[in-house]
């Protein structure tokens, strides 16, 4: 059941971040009208397949260790919901940057706020459901412990 639970956080992680990245891309991304930009108006479903497989790689490299690591030290759930909530909003900083060249972001005023909110409601979505994976991993084993 461990080994299910991150591969189900891996499967909504992918589903999570491509639609945050699709989600900033409409915010922010469609407000660059220019050609020398590569997003979604310009290479459409290559770039939802593009955040795909950015997501499908990033997991087990950066998100699978944080998250086993935060689930033995955190045990507030409270706590790890924010820690998420932190987490997510600096990494949609990060995307960000990688996203949006400095030049189109002063030129198209583009807002980092908005890519902070998205990811970090993404990382509460996360820590949500990390938490009821987790809470029914311990049902499932308190019942599989129970004498018959």
């Amino acid at each position: 059941m461990y080994i299910v639970r991150y591969l189900i956080l891996w499967l909504a992680f992918i589903i999570l971040f491509s639609a945050g990245a699709l989600g900033l891309e409409w915010l922010e991304g469609y407000k660059i009208t220019t050609t020398e930009y590569y997003g979604l108006r310009n290479i459409g479903f290559i770039f939802i397949i593009l955040m795909f497989l950015t997501a499908s790689v990033l997991y087990p490299l950066v998100l699978l260790p944080l998250s086993i690591v935060i689930g033995r030290i955190v045990t507030v759930s409270w706590l790890r919901v924010l820690l998420y909530f932190c987490l997510g909003g600096i990494g949609g900083r990060l995307i960000f940057h990688l996203l949006y060249d400095d030049r189109f972001i002063r030129e198209y005023d583009l807002n980092m706020v908005s890519s902070i909110l998205i990811f970090g409601t993404i990382g509460v979505i996360y820590a949500l459901l990390d938490h009821d994976l987790r809470r029914r991993q311990s049902l499932f084993v308190k019942q599989s412990l129970k004498p018959k």
